[in-house]
């Protein structure tokens, strides 16, 4: 376990938004992709401070790293939870990248959309973790695959937060008559969609446990939906203990827009 710890530690040196498993989620994928192609390209939607860039950056399989992010903002997300990235800027996530002694030379950054991109060039795997609304995580995706190679690998963080997004991907995919095979890593926020041969893969063996996508997003919506409840109403109290304990009550709640009277006896 320690060897384990440690092998984590030097692939992913800097400070993340991920946990151990995305971490191990992303290691087997890139490892799926060195045993299908002598070289690889990896493109990265939402790098923060490039704690998921590094794997990429020291493999000598891959040849070029495409970080896109949208820096210097206040960001909201499905939560509506806000988000500071106002003091993370490229030139910061490169110092961090440098202090740790990675080559950073075929490292490309974008500050901005990647819809803003005119870029011919094609990536083996994109990993999407941008701004977590459904109608910028959807315009990712849509605009990610003039970018992907047709045998190819686009992954997905917080997958319990832009599930909706991957929903209307898929049934986007499906009209363009796109084959595709879309995995949901279990207890990892990591889910990921698969093109052309890597459609045929053997998840069960190169990959840790996965789940149904599907029952997994109808789980998720509840979860969702009570944070949006806690962030959206101003309340003097804590409303987890309520809901954890299973409490009757009736409420007199303050939206930012109108003031609502809600009935928990019903």
């Amino acid at each position: 376990m320690n060897n384990f710890k440690e092998k984590l530690k030097n692939l992913f040196p800097i400070e993340s938004q991920t946990s151990d498993l995305d971490k191990i989620v992303l290691l087997q994928t890139l490892d799926l992709i060195r045993k299908k192609n002598s070289y690889y390209k990896y493109l990265e939607i939402g790098s923060f401070l490039g704690g998921s860039l590094t794997p990429a950056l020291m493999d000598k399989k891959c040849k070029k790293v495409l970080s896109i992010d949208k820096r210097n903002q206040i960001l909201d997300d499905e939560r509506n939870e806000n988000w500071s990235y106002k003091n993370v800027s490229n030139a910061l996530m490169v110092r961090k990248i440098n202090q740790y002694k990675i080559n950073t030379l075929k490292l490309d950054t974008y500050d901005g959309d990647i819809k803003e991109i005119k870029n011919d060039e094609e990536f083996d795997l994109i990993f999407i973790d941008g701004i977590h609304t459904v109608e910028n995580c959807f315009s990712d995706l849509i605009n990610s695959l003039r970018f992907k190679k047709k045998n190819s690998i686009i992954l997905f963080h917080d997958t319990s937060i832009i599930f909706k997004a991957i929903k209307l991907c898929l049934v986007f995919l499906e009209n363009q008559k796109i084959s595709y095979k879309i995995i949901k890593f279990k207890n990892s926020e990591m889910s990921g969609l698969f093109f052309g041969s890597y459609i045929k893969n053997n998840f069960k063996k190169n990959y840790i446990t996965i789940e149904n996508f599907n029952k997994f997003c109808d789980n998720a919506q509840d979860k969702l939906l009570l944070h949006q409840i806690n962030n959206r109403l101003k309340i003097k109290f804590k409303f987890w203990r309520f809901l954890k304990n299973k409490y009757p009550f009736k409420l007199e709640l303050l939206s930012k827009k109108t003031k609502r009277s809600l009935d928990f006896h019903k």
